[in-house]
């Protein structure tokens, strides 16, 4: 007899959480947009060609449901979920988790550059991109180094951000104006990033085994979210004014109280840093560390439905 070994409560209620999101997901993209069925109605059709583009944070990277194990991209993603709502004709995703502006134009390994998607019926392109060209992952790495020395890391990583959030700026620009050159009748909307952790870090304090970093830096890791967030709007409205069909989607604010540090764990949409093995319940990181739970990608899902039906 083969006996399943049983997941973890955490585990439990992450998967739960999950399903519950996934199947809410279209008439809670629709929600403040007058009736539900209403707006189901509208927007069903509305977009026949959507391509998704960006990292992990795009591609629902440690969500169940996956359906590329190289890029780590799931069926439950805030993209899947858009296109639930809007089922078009086609829907390409080609979203990939440690995606920079370079997997655009460039192979990522043994993906097709992300910009090959694109074609001239293209009428629809979200997009989550620049993370991973800060290089917020080796950022956050090496404020748990320092956190388990009993340092800091603002000091040592806080001007190599600051040259690097130019350079962001640069590489969103041309984005938007590749992807309006090659799908001119296109609305891009270029999601943003959703906040990790709260501007007070001694909030973390209880939470240090599995947010393990000093409370200086775990304010200054959203203050680096924010000034990512702000640089992209910023340059999303200067290309707007322009003429190109670019809207920003703010993230950020929905997730003000649902940071990895919330204390009600129903309420929190990002993973933490250190999540339990479902095996074990030994703290490890996983891919989904520090991104949203299913919860988390219908939020950032309704925020962008949001942006398109206004």
């Amino acid at each position: 007899m083969t006996r399943t070994r049983r997941r973890s409560a955490p585990a439990r209620r992450a998967a739960v959480a999950t399903v519950a999101a996934t199947a809410a997901g279209v008439s809670l993209l629709s929600a403040g947009a007058g009736s539900a069925q209403a707006a189901d109605a509208s927007a069903a059709g509305a977009y026949k060609h959507y391509v998704a583009l960006g990292d992990s944070y795009a591609a629902g990277t440690g969500l169940p449901q996956a359906t590329n194990d190289t890029c780590k991209r799931s069926t439950s993603s805030y993209a899947s979920l858009l296109a639930a709502a809007y089922k078009p004709a086609v829907f390409k995703d080609v979203t990939c988790s440690g995606a920079t502006t370079k997997s655009l134009w460039n192979k990522q390994g043994s993906q097709a550059p992300q910009v090959n998607a694109l074609t001239k019926d293209t009428d629809l392109v979200t997009v989550t991109l620049g993370g991973n060209d800060l290089g917020f992952t080796e950022t956050l790495t090496q404020c748990v180094v320092a956190s388990q020395l009993g340092n800091t890391c603002k000091a040592s990583v806080a001007k190599t951000l600051d040259a690097k959030l130019d350079y962001v700026a640069s590489r969103t620009r041309d984005m938007i104006t590749d992807i309006s050159r090659r799908s001119p009748n296109a609305r891009i909307v270029l999601v943003g990033y959703p906040r990790l952790f709260p501007a007070d870090g001694s909030r973390c304090a209880p939470y240090k085994a599995q947010v393990p970093l000093a409370a200086s830096d775990v304010a200054y890791l959203d203050q680096v979210t924010r000034e990512l967030n702000v640089t992209q709007a910023l340059v999303a409205h200067q290309a707007k004014t322009e003429g190109k069909k670019v809207t920003y989607a703010d993230t950020y604010s929905a997730f003000t109280d649902a940071h990895m540090c919330q204390s009600d764990a129903a309420k929190r949409w990002i993973n933490p840093v250190l999540t339990p093995n479902a095996s074990t319940g030994k703290l490890t990181v996983t891919s989904g560390s520090a991104h949203p739970n299913g919860v988390g990608h219908l939020m950032m899902g309704r925020k962008a439905y949001q942006v398109l039906q206004g």
